[in-house]
C-alpha cells in the first residue's frame, strides 16, 4: 500500500512538473512571438522612414510602392504603412511578388529567409532606382542598399553608399548619421 501511495505521489508530482514545463514553454514561445512582432513593427517603421529620407529620381506616379519579394512581409507589419504618405505620394504595399513584378517598386524588402532571392534581386536591380532593404546580416556585402540588423534589444541599419549611388538614390545626411555602419562611397 505504501508503495502505491508513493507511486501515485511521484506520478502526481511528475504530472505537475510536466504541466509546469508546458506552461513555461508556451510562455517562452509567446514571449518570442511578441518580441518578433515588435521587431517586425520596428523594421517596418525603419522602411517607412527610408521612404521619407531617400531621394529617388523624378517619378510621375501618384503612388509609392513598397514591396516584399518572396514570402515574408515582416509578419504583416508592412501593411501598417499602406495608404500612408511619403514624399507627397500614397504608399501602397505589395507582397509576395515575383522578380519580374518588382520593377515598379520604389522599395523592395527581401527577408533573411529568402536569401537566394536577395542575390537575384540585387543582380536584377543593381542599377535601377529601387531601394533594396533586407534583414539578412550580409545584405550590404552582397549589394543590397540597406541591412536592418537586430542587435540586442534594438534594430539598427547599415548602408551601402556605393550601391546607392549606382542606383541613382541619395540618402539624407540625417539618415546616414543614424546608420550603424556605412560602406564608404567610391569617389
Amino acid at each position: 500500500m505504501r508503495f502505491f501511495l508513493l507511486s501515485s505521489r511521484i506520478l502526481g508530482f511528475c504530472r505537475w512538473v510536466g504541466v509546469a514545463a508546458w506552461v513555461c514553454a508556451t510562455l517562452s514561445v509567446h514571449a518570442q512571438s511578441v518580441n518578433t512582432a515588435a521587431e517586425f513593427r520596428v523594421k517596418a517603421a525603419f522602411i517607412y522612414n527610408f521612404a521619407k529620407y531617400v531621394e529617388w529620381p523624378v517619378v510621375d506616379t501618384k503612388e509609392f510602392h513598397v514591396c516584399s519579394a518572396g514570402r515574408d512581409d515582416l509578419g504583416g507589419a508592412l501593411f501598417a504603412l499602406d495608404r500612408r504618405s511619403a514624399q507627397g505620394r500614397e504608399i501602397r504595399i505589395k507582397h509576395n511578388l515575383a522578380l519580374d513584378q518588382l520593377k515598379d517598386c520604389q522599395i523592395v524588402f527581401v527577408s533573411e529567409r529568402d536569401n537566394k532571392l536577395l542575390n537575384l534581386v540585387v543582380r536584377q536591380f543593381a542599377n535601377a532606382p529601387v531601394l533594396i532593404v533586407s534583414d539578412n546580416p550580409q545584405a550590404v556585402d552582397v549589394g543590397a542598399h540597406i541591412t536592418l540588423a537586430s542587435a540586442e534589444d534594438r534594430v539598427e541599419f547599415d548602408v551601402n553608399l556605393p550601391m546607392l549611388q549606382r542606383a541613382n538614390l541619395k540618402a539624407s545626411s540625417q539618415m546616414l548619421k543614424l546608420a550603424r555602419n556605412t560602406k564608404p562611397a567610391k569617389l
